[in-house]
């Protein structure tokens, strides 16, 4: 063995994109970009998990782990990623990647890796389904009963080039895509977003299982209503409808709901399926759908983990669609509850004018019910944004009037404590932020906002490693929050604090894939390809956040960038500095 080769364990994990060379074929071009796009949004999957990226040839990649179980769960997440994407995308035009695990002993040698190892992970990836993962025997022994998922046995094959026949495994990926249609059926202006939980039907054998199905429902219509500006039909008058074969939308109308959530229960042994969708009953357009599969080891946990999944899913779903559907109404003749959907769909413009446009529209909301608190809410993140992105000179007049804000929402609903937790934590009082953003997940443990802003609070406060577990369950329980912008752009700060440069830069990148006016994000990014000695890049990103901040400096920028580590915030100045910002 020569010098710096090495021998060593690993888990390995080979992917591909399936009909590549077709879509090659039709349009080079959007091919290209479409694949790095992709990338860009899975590559996070692999570092944050540990892995390292041994090399991309063409639409393939090659990964390496020190677990085999962060290279099954990552690819998973990687995999429901991807569907997202699709989801929405004409099946010709669908880039779906397909994933091979195997571990064993490798050789590492100038950089690559070598090895029966890899030659294995590489034909069970071209073995795996589009969208799909196959594992190794020897991959599957070590996290069966571990991941969220069902494991199915394909017997053994005889791989391409590989002496003895393979046992191997696919892993049930399920029907978790996302249809995210958006809503833009035209309402009178007066009608609310209201959602009505349906019973969901008894789809086992047994008939005494309607309880299960029912305390599913019933947890669900309890945990919605919690969410605070959503209005839930209650469950005796939706409870009217169990066992009827109704139109969907005449069960709306006389309910007066816009969205439906319907489902089933089937119960095997100890298996349990549940099928969830989210449906606009006025256009019959389905925003969002679900398939649970569990073992029933523990009837209470199991309802309470689906009940969990369902609501953190369906409650954000309902406020894009909500927000897609009043954005262009006449002002005049919205009462303060369109107000502020629309104020929403301004805010997530992410732009000076939007926020600016955000705040105006949720002063007319109050102006028109005092007592309005979500109004007074979004009023103080809206001044947040534009306080520190830049938009707007901060003075403690201005700050004052952003903490006013907050200590109105509060005081008219004391549920109202995420953006105060921001506030705080920007201002350098964090143990107060960290009580403030715990009481939010206390409130409801799967609202993806309050998972954001504990994040937010443990990041300023200097606990990273933390910080990137809520953005990530932030994103895991609301994938098509349009905010979510603001998440990808924090976990490029976070990794970056913790000098995981390549990981902040694919954080930045889908970032900006979500939002291109993002400049908060081309600032992390261009620290990051600095930190990364890509000098060019980074000058290219600096650029363009020039161009919207033609006056910015560095220490300008980090005298507003607020963290309990000083260490940290030098270090983003050098980045930014490095990457051609002036001192």
């Amino acid at each position: 063995m020569t010098e710096g080769t090495q021998r060593k364990l690993a888990a390995v994990m080979c992917a591909d994109v399936s009909g590549y060379s077709r879509m090659m074929g039709q349009d080079e071009d959007g091919t290209l970009a479409a694949l790095k796009a992709h990338r860009n949004a899975i590559d996070p999957y692999v570092f944050n998990a540990g892995g390292h990226i041994v090399k991309t040839t063409g639409d393939g990649m090659l990964a390496e782990y020190t677990s085999v179980l962060a290279a099954v769960e990552s690819s998973l997440a990687a995999q429901r990623e991807m569907a997202q994407r699709n989801a929405t995308l004409p099946t010709d035009r669908r880039m779906q990647f397909r994933i091979g695990i195997h571990v064993g002993e490798i050789i590492a040698d100038d950089g690559d890796i070598f090895g029966d190892t890899v030659n294995i992970a590489a034909r069970l990836q071209e073995a795996a389904e589009p969208g799909g993962i196959s594992l190794s025997g020897a991959a599957r022994d070590a996290v069966q009963q571990k991941i969220d998922a069902h494991l199915i046995d394909l017997g053994e094959a005889n791989l391409k080039n590989i002496a003895t026949p393979i046992r191997h495994w696919r892993v049930d990926m399920g029907a978790s895509q996302s249809a995210a249609l958006s809503a833009a059926a035209a309402q009178a202006p007066s009608e609310r977003c209201a959602v009505a939980v349906l019973p969901f039907d008894n789809m086992s054998t047994d008939p005494e299982q309607d309880y299960f199905a029912d305390g599913i429902t019933e947890d669900i219509i309890t945990a919605l209503s919690r969410i605070v500006g959503l209005r839930v039909i209650a469950r005796n008058s939706t409870f009217a409808f169990k066992g009827q074969a109704k139109d969907i939308r005449l069960i709306a109308t006389e309910l007066d709901a816009r969205y439906v959530l319907e489902g089933s229960v089937r119960r095997s042994g100890n298996r349990l399926r549940i099928n969830a969708q989210l449906i606009d009953a006025v256009n019959g357009q389905h925003i969002w759908a679900e398939r649970y599969d569990r073992n029933l080891d523990d009837i209470f946990e199991v309802q309470d983990d689906i009940t969990a999944n369902i609501v953190g899913r369906a409650a954000p779903e309902v406020w894009r669609s909500e927000g897609e559907r009043v954005r262009h109404h006449n002002v005049g003749q919205l009462d303060a509850w369109d107000l502020l959907l629309r104020a929403r769909g301004a805010y997530n413009l992410a732009s000076k004018d939007g926020f600016e446009q955000a705040e105006v529209l949720c002063r007319r909301a109050f102006q028109q019910d005092s007592n309005y608190a979500p109004a007074y809410t979004l009023l103080a993140d809206t001044q947040f944004q534009l306080l520190i992105f830049g938009y707007r000179r901060g003075s403690s007049a201005e700050w004052s009037k952003v903490l006013a804000n907050c200590e109105t929402a509060s005081r008219i609903d004391p549920d109202e404590v995420l953006i105060y937790s921001g506030v705080l934590a920007h201002m350098g009082e964090y143990e107060k932020a960290l009580t403030f953003a715990k009481r939010g997940i206390n409130l409801n443990p799967s609202f993806a906002p309050a998972h954001h802003a504990f994040g937010v609070a443990l990041y300023r406060d200097g606990q990273y490693a933390a910080a990137v577990g809520e953005f990530e369950k932030t994103l895991r329980h609301s994938p098509n929050n349009p905010q979510n912008y603001q998440t990808a752009t924090l976990l490029g700060y976070t990794h970056y604090s913790l000098s995981n440069n390549e990981a902040a830069l694919s954080w930045a990148d889908e970032a900006l894939r979500m939002a291109p006016t993002f400049t908060q994000a081309q600032g992390v990014r261009a620290a990051a390809l600095a930190q990364l000695d890509q000098i060019n890049e980074a000058k290219a990103s600096i650029n363009q956040f020039l161009a919207m901040f033609p006056n910015a400096t560095a220490s300008g920028i980090t005298r507003n960038y607020r963290l309990r580590k000083q260490e940290d915030v030098e270090r983003y100045r050098e980045g930014l500095i490095k990457a051609g910002l002036p001192e």
